[in-house]
């Protein structure tokens, strides 16, 4: 007996049925074994040996008695009987694995029946979309949608889309093309949207998604096709969006579409027609402003008033000259000003007084009402009250062609308190800014006989001169002086107000020997045409007592050199970032044919929201005649070497000035000093750049190497453009966030 059959028998002995079978299948008794199976109740072993055996009809009367259905299942294919199998799976409940065996027989359709019966609709949504069986394949996969949303898994949301489009093409099979258009719209499909809902006869559905994607005149064909008014509605919004409002007109007419319809009538002028739309479709606040714009005040009148609009309803009766009942409305409307302006007009001076006394210093009508209420104390006699308010008036403005009147009336009242010596000072000022107003000419010859006075004999002199200017003095009848902003070797910078506009700026007079004015005027003219948000912008030109002046946007905050001195020189990404402003404010100018030529950091200013403000565009440097050499200009320290050698400047002259700038900026050293400016120059010609990393060991190599090409001597060699150094600059700064 071999070693197989001894511990197969021990085993027996032990009642351990499982290994006694094993063993005896391994020693080649087969008989044996299956008994020793069978007594230990492991049918589906023994069974496979009768099966091995070639004995198939023992083995299943085996897995009948008393094998699994699994068992039994599997046997049956094993031995070429799937539907067997599948009825066993059937009548043991076994409904999946009779599906998934359906489905390896390639029998799809039960297959997919039963998923659909247990619940499965993803599974059998596909096999009814392989089978063309489009309305269960569109039934079960739109289930199974509802399921994945309910589900929320991360994979969740793809396997929605894919199956929402594999519905939405089910539909366009199965000419269902309503559905399958509001599929594709919510996929953004916008194009197979429109197509379907074209299918649909859905025109206006279909012209929204082509719209989506662009494709303006294929929107405008299918609403052709439709007689809806909602497409024509739609062709209207379309066209009016073009541009070509009248088309829009000819095809909102009569869709009901008043407020569309009214916008076209607008853009087209036709402003009474489309503040009758805008009344129809109930906007009375556009109907009202319409109207006024018809110039039909008296409708816009009506219908601000019965909207509560009491300061535009009282505008529109001020235009008709119902000053009354404007009087009323802009009470209402809580207008001093205006109230009292109009009781002015009709003669009500004490109620006009009344009004115009309320308004506060810091409404902007507030000199006007004090004019008007000088003009009521004149008409009334109280010269010596009109004189204060007048006197008030003329202390906060200048002689200008606009208040020449208010003047004029000062000097009345003077004349008729008898101050004739001050109201010839005034009547004089008049004459000599227009001598053709009213009769001011013959007022002052009437009272400088009245004085004893000649011709010769001039009463009034404007004492300020350019160099001896004081706070409260007035440049050029138009600008006073706030406070002194700083001075250098060009002049002096004021910050002013502009007693025109109203509103403070910084005025700079250039006291220095600088060509002609035509020559400078040419170049504040360029200036003055630059836009960008980190250059001051230029607003004025002038010439005053012989002095050249110009003003400028006014900024409050520090110069760069200012902003450098006081960091702590670990700000690389913050410097970084600055930079590239600066250099997007050059480049702005270079694309317009300007150089700066002076970049310093002392012509840089840095506002509280940390960007950067460049100054003195034009005025730095000098622009002469065609043919004419360009005199050396520029700040020693900042200079290119061709500024120098006079050898022509270009953009990367101020490629040259930003490198020296960084320099500076991440050392607190300027590289080229000397005990003179002539020193100075010829290091910038001569000497090379020191490495900014011996200064200052935390510049990294990246930096220093970008400093480096800046300031390179022979300007090929520099960046090409300073939007190339730009783009340098960001690509160091995303490294250094990454």
């Amino acid at each position: 007996m071999g070693n197989w059959a001894r511990q197969a028998r021990q085993a027996l002995s032990q009642k351990e049925y499982m290994r006694a079978g094993d063993f005896f299948k391994l020693d080649g008794n087969y008989r044996a074994a299956v008994k020793a199976y069978v007594k230990g109740g492991i049918f589906g072993k023994a069974a496979q040996i009768y099966e091995n055996l070639g004995k198939p009809k023992k083995a299943e009367k085996l897995l009948l008695k008393s094998g699994t259905p699994t068992e039994l299942a599997d046997f049956h294919i094993r031995q070429g009987n799937p539907q067997s199998a599948v009825e066993i799976y059937l009548k043991n409940g076994m409904e999946y694995d009779a599906a998934e065996l359906y489905e390896r027989l390639n029998m799809t359709d039960r297959a997919a029946a039963i998923f659909q019966k247990l619940g499965f609709y993803e599974k059998a949504g596909v096999m009814y979309g392989r089978l063309n069986i489009h309305d269960k394949a569109i039934h079960c996969l739109s289930l199974a949608v509802k399921q994945l949303l309910a589900l929320g898994t991360p994979d969740a949301k793809a396997r929605i889309q894919k199956y929402q489009d594999w519905i939405a093409n089910f539909c366009v099979a199965d000419n269902r093309f309503q559905q399958a258009a509001e599929i594709f719209e919510e996929l953004a499909q916008f194009e197979k949207a429109a197509k379907c809902y074209t299918k649909a006869e859905m025109f206006v559905q279909a012209a929204n998604n082509y719209v989506k994607v662009g494709r303006r005149l294929d929107a405008e064909r299918v609403l052709a096709k439709s007689p809806d008014p909602s497409a024509r509605a739609m062709l209207g919004k379309l066209a009016h969006e073009s541009g070509d409002y009248q088309k829009a007109v000819e095809h909102l007419k009569g869709t009901g579409q008043y407020a569309e319809l009214a916008q076209s009538h607008e853009q087209l002028g036709n402003y009474k027609e489309a503040a009758e739309l805008f009344e129809k479709a109930s906007d009375m606040q556009r109907a009202g402003e319409l109207y006024a714009k018809a110039g039909d005040h008296q409708r816009a009148a009506l219908i601000f008033e019965q909207l509560g609009e009491f300061d535009q309803a009282a505008q529109n009766y001020e235009v008709q000259q119902n000053f009354r009942h404007a009087a009323k409305l802009y009470h209402m409307a809580k207008q001093p000003y205006k109230t009292g302006f109009c009781y002015y007009k009709i003669g009500k001076f004490e109620e006009s007084l009344e009004e115009l006394q309320r308004v506060e210093s810091i409404d902007p009508n507030y000199l006007d009402a004090k004019n008007i209420m000088a003009r009521i104390f004149f008409k009334q006699g109280y010269y010596s009250v009109a004189t204060k308010v007048l006197e008030e008036l003329t202390s906060k403005t200048t002689l200008s062609d606009d208040n020449l009147s208010t003047y004029y009336l000062l000097a009345r009242c003077l004349e008729e308190l008898q101050e004739f010596k001050e109201a010839a000072r005034y009547y004089e000022r008049i004459c000599s800014h227009k001598v053709t107003y009213r009769d001011v000419r013959n007022r002052v010859e009437k009272l400088n006989k009245h004085l004893g006075r000649s011709r010769s004999n001039p009463t009034f002199e404007d004492s300020a001169t350019p160099t001896n200017l004081q706070v409260g003095d007035i440049i050029a009848d138009r600008f006073r002086i706030v406070s002194e902003i700083g001075k250098g070797g060009m002049g002096f910078i004021y910050k002013v107000r502009d007693l025109a506009l109203d509103r403070d700026v910084a005025l700079k007079m250039l006291l220095s020997n600088r060509g002609s004015f035509e020559e400078l005027k040419t170049e504040l003219i360029n200036a003055r045409d630059l836009t960008h948000q980190y250059i001051i912008k230029v607003f004025d030109i002038g010439e005053w007592k012989g002095v050249f002046y110009f003003t400028m946007e006014l900024v409050e905050g520090e110069t760069l050199k200012a902003y450098i001195e006081r960091s702590n020189g670990g700000e690389i990404e913050e410097k970084l970032k600055l930079l590239v402003k600066i250099c997007e404010g050059l480049s702005s100018a270079h694309q317009k044919g300007i150089i700066h030529r002076d970049i310093k950091p002392q012509n840089i200013l840095i506002n509280a929201e940390m960007e950067p403000k460049i100054l003195d565009f034009g005025i730095a440097r000098r622009v002469t005649d065609e043919g004419k050499n360009q005199g050396i200009s520029g700040s020693p320290k900042y200079m290119a070497p061709e500024q120098i050698q006079n050898t022509g400047a270009d953009p990367r002259t101020d490629i040259y000035a930003i490198g020296i700038i960084m320099f500076y900026m991440f050392t607190k050293t300027e590289p080229f000093t000397g005990k003179d400016a002539n020193q100075i120059l010829l290091m910038q010609i001569n000497r090379p750049l020191p490495d900014p990393a011996s200064v200052n060991p935390t510049v990294p190599y990246w930096l220093t190497e970008i400093i480096r090409r800046c300031c390179q001597k022979n300007k090929d060699m520099r960046y090409n453009d300073m939007e190339e150094l730009i783009n340098e600059l960001n690509l160091n700064i995303m490294d250094l966030n990454a």
